[in-house]
């Protein structure tokens, strides 16, 4: 049986306001791709998605499907209803869902709900959820420039033909989603090495200060210690260097606005935080490989 038959016989609609004009079934799929026999479930594969909004009260009633679903909101509010409880999908949360188990529920229900949704085939998921305290289903809160975005907006852009060129994008896209959503659901760390306070409350300000301008000079006079022991000990706990992970969460902050804004790239660069748009750029060629104009035309069509 193909997917698309699978979810229509799964999906029952169900007005709240006496409404007769509901979308079909398929509207909620968003488009079903093609899949590659040689590749189909081997590699973390989409197997239907895209962006969907709606305008009326409904809700959405699901049997058991043999898939996963990703479920970012963007605009309005949904809730999720299973095991008997309910569970509030808000803008900016990214919900990812075990389908083969237990029947669930959407309601839409602060109008426009509007989210990106994907239905997700493959067997890699369920060696994911066997290495986390994964029961159905997670909700997780994106912060505006998560990787998850980025990679998110990467997978709305690509094609669904049946290209293998296509189908390998996907499953780098899938996993890297995956890597980062389960870390930040489960919190996951290295326990085998100690952590100074002093180097979680730094690490918490690059995380959600980055954009402000940052000296090795000013941590000694915050920490009253040698930039270099500050250094050796975050690149310990951290793997990276405090100036390293800096410019990694400001690259990928300018990957989001790339992807998701019409913003020059000087505008970028001083958004989060480069005064300098050479330099800016230089950084982004080193990580990337390509300039940032050329990686956002890359991606965007």
């Amino acid at each position: 049986m193909t997917f698309a038959r699978q979810y229509e016989q799964a999906l029952t609609i169900q007005a709240t306001s006496g409404q007769d004009n509901l979308p079909l079934p398929q509207y909620f799929a968003g488009d079903f791709y093609e899949l590659l026999d040689s590749a189909a479930y081997q590699l973390p594969t989409v197997l239907s998605g895209g962006c969907i909004d709606i305008s009326m009260p409904c809700s959405l009633r699901f049997t058991p499907m043999d898939c996963r679903m990703l479920l970012y909101t963007k605009e309005g509010t949904g809730t999720l209803e299973i095991h008997g409880n309910s569970h509030v999908l808000q803008p900016g949360s990214l919900l990812y869902l075990n389908c083969l188990d237990f029947p669930f529920t959407f309601h839409a229900f602060n109008l426009p709900w509007r989210f990106v949704c994907f239905w997700l085939g493959g067997n890699y998921f369920t060696v994911c959820e066997s290495l986390v305290p994964f029961k159905t289903f997670t909700i997780a809160r994106l912060e505006d420039y998560s990787p998850i975005l980025r990679d998110l907006n990467r997978l709305l852009a690509g094609s669904g033909s049946a290209v293998l060129s296509n189908k390998l994008r996907d499953a780098s896209l899938l996993t890297s989603i995956m890597t980062e959503l389960f870390i930040t659901a489960y919190d996951l760390k290295n326990e085998t090495v100690k952590c100074a306070p002093y180097l979680h409350e730094l690490k918490r300000w690059l995380d959600n200060r980055f954009m402000e301008p940052f000296r090795l000079d000013d941590l000694e006079e915050r920490y009253h210690m040698s930039k270099y022991r500050i250094c050796h000990e975050f690149s310990t706990v951290f793997g990276t260097p405090p100036l390293k992970y800096l410019n990694k969460k400001r690259l990928e902050a300018a990957t989001s606005l790339l992807f998701t804004t019409d913003k020059k790239i000087h505008e970028i660069a001083l958004t989060v935080g480069y005064e300098s748009t050479n330099h800016f750029i230089n950084l982004f060629k080193k990580e990337y490989g390509t300039t940032p104009q050329a990686y956002r035309e890359a991606h965007q069509t």
